[in-house]
């Protein structure tokens, strides 16, 4: 039902921040794109630019907000002529997570992938001590996982990748302006 709520939101495209459910409580403020049962999309605001895009499971938000403050960025952003450029052009799967990796995995870079951002935990028992994130492209997929071959702070590729259960995931991200720089000069994987 979470869900249902999400969508009147998408539909008066509304600004909303969200806080998920374990520590470190680090909330993310952005325009609601999209929702679902499994997934929350959203375009993210960060000090007044828009920065890519993140997707959030349903069951990870522990509250969400949307009152003056999300009024004024909406202000604020009309003012500047930015929010003509909220959106996404094509909307990606909602409902299943192979089916959202598989459009991740296509999408652009000539049909290499996009890079994302997959912050997940390490067990099964959530914290802030548990959490860990990768940066890197999609190489595998099964009906419970994704594999991510990672990339270094020092613009490396490593040699094995990462496999992320998909109810250990907590927020996913791409097209940030991190991923869109480090991209430029990463070497080929």
């Amino acid at each position: 039902m979470k869900h249902l709520k999400f969508q009147e939101l998408v539909e008066t495209k509304r600004v909303i921040t969200v806080t998920p459910k374990y520590p470190p409580y680090d909330t993310s403020v952005g325009y609601a794109l999209g929702a679902s049962e499994e997934m929350l999309l959203m375009q993210e605001i960060v000090e007044f630019h828009l920065s890519g895009y993140a997707i959030t499971p349903m069951p990870e938000i522990r509250a969400v907000r949307s009152k003056k403050a999300e009024r004024a960025l909406e202000r604020i952003f009309e003012a500047e002529g930015l929010s003509k450029q909220v959106g996404i052009a094509d909307m990606p799967p909602l409902n299943d997570w192979p089916e959202l990796f598989r459009w991740l995995q296509k999408e652009a870079d000539g049909g290499k992938g996009k890079l994302i951002q997959v912050q997940f935990f390490d067990n099964v028992d959530p914290g802030f001590s548990d959490e860990a994130c990768v940066y890197g492209r999609i190489i595998g997929l099964s009906a419970r996982s994704v594999a991510v071959r990672n990339f270094t702070e020092t613009g490396e590729w490593e040699s094995e990748s990462t496999v992320i259960a998909y109810e250990n995931l907590k927020r996913i991200r791409w097209d940030t302006e991190y991923i869109r720089i480090f991209q430029k000069h990463l070497p080929k994987a």
